[in-house]
């Protein structure tokens, strides 16, 4: 080109949200309460969200390479330079509201925001994963576009060095293709504080009938574990149930990851019609003691139980991308004789 071109574009994916009914020395996964109106204010349903973000924590071993760079500059030359200006977005969990953060800048390790809401009907809580976008500006001159994206396709740090990916941020410049795998960064989860469906927020009292918060003692008869709901939560914000390692498994109501299927013995008819959970009344063994359990990923969580993680939700991590402790350290589960479930009368939705 004999004159120098100014180039400016942007790409944004959003996040997916997926509705629900119903010890390492760097933690993966970390819980910010920047949003958050309750759990300041209640410490023993903070105390069940942390135990189980701990136990996600110590069934995971893959560390995450911190994000340094916000803005990636590609270069080749002759005139020709690129900057690739990231950013992030999730949901407020307590008001529902949008948020982008601008600052990409990242340690090893993934943030989820966490916080209260009324919910409809017997959905139990909401998570999933943030999303993503890319600005792009830059000067085109004589040198290869081509070339500018590759080096910068190089120096970016998103992917995270492991785990799932999330998004794929893609585009063209004048026809020359882009492409930047989002790996696991941000999510949002929160849950329901209108337990009665009056429209209005519970008081303390309407909570603790409705919930069971306290993850060190027995289900009590007729209460939502808040535990095995946080358990079920979290796992979607690191992708299981949304993102393209996760739509890349699924076929229908089918799973093709190898290592589910080595543990369960097929993949057929185990995803549910939704397309984001496990087919309900799926079974496989607690990590915890070896015992039978409905796996913590299905769509639903019998009133009065109490789920913990399973060998086969482990098997669903691995095959979208984390590395997974082949023998979990059993001081870092909660053990279910802490909490022997009460039986329940109803299913509740969990997502």
């Amino acid at each position: 080109m004999n004159r120098q071109q100014r180039i400016m574009m942007r790409t944004l994916i959003s996040g997916v949200l997926i509705s629900v009914v119903c010890s390492r020395a760097t933690a993966q996964i970390t819980l910010d309460y920047t949003h958050d109106t309750f759990f300041a204010g209640n410490a023993t349903a903070r105390m069940a969200l942390e135990q189980a973000v701990a136990d996600i924590n110590g069934l995971i071993t893959t560390t995450l390479n911190p994000i340094t760079m916000d803005v990636v500059n590609g270069n080749s030359g002759g005139g020709t330079s690129l900057n690739f200006d990231f950013s992030y977005s999730y949901t407020n969990p307590t008001t529902g509201a949008g948020v982008t953060v601008n600052n990409t800048a990242l340690p090893g390790s993934m943030t989820i925001f966490a916080g209260m809401r009324p919910l409809t009907g017997t959905t139990l809580g909401q998570a999933g994963p943030g999303g993503s976008g890319v600005s792009v500006t830059g000067t085109v001159g004589g040198g290869s576009i081509a070339a500018a994206i590759a080096a910068a396709e190089s120096a970016y740090e998103h992917g995270r060095g492991g785990g799932p990916i999330i998004t794929t941020l893609a585009s063209d410049i004048s026809g020359n293709p882009y492409s930047f795998d989002m790996g696991a960064r941000y999510g949002h989860v929160w849950f329901d504080n209108d337990t009665n469906n009056d429209t209005l927020i519970d008081t303390p009292a309407q909570l603790a009938a409705n919930w069971h918060f306290d993850h060190t003692t027995a289900v009590a008869f007729g209460k939502d574990d808040f535990y095995s709901v946080a358990l079920h939560e979290v796992l979607h914000t690191v992708g299981y149930g949304a993102g393209e390692s996760w739509d890349s498994l699924v076929s229908g109501t089918n799973w093709t990851g190898a290592n589910a299927i080595a543990e369960h013995g097929t993949g057929t008819g185990i995803i549910d019609g939704d397309g984001s959970h496990l087919v309900p009344g799926l079974m496989s063994t607690r990590l915890s003691d070896g015992m039978t359990q409905e796996v913590v990923m299905d769509p639903n969580l019998t009133t009065g139980t109490r789920k913990s993680l399973t060998a086969f939700d482990g098997a669903i991590l691995a095959d979208i991308g984390w590395d997974v402790a082949a023998v979990p350290e059993p001081s870092s589960f909660l053990l279910l004789s802490l909490g022997a479930a009460a039986v329940g009368y109803r299913r509740r939705r969990v997502a």
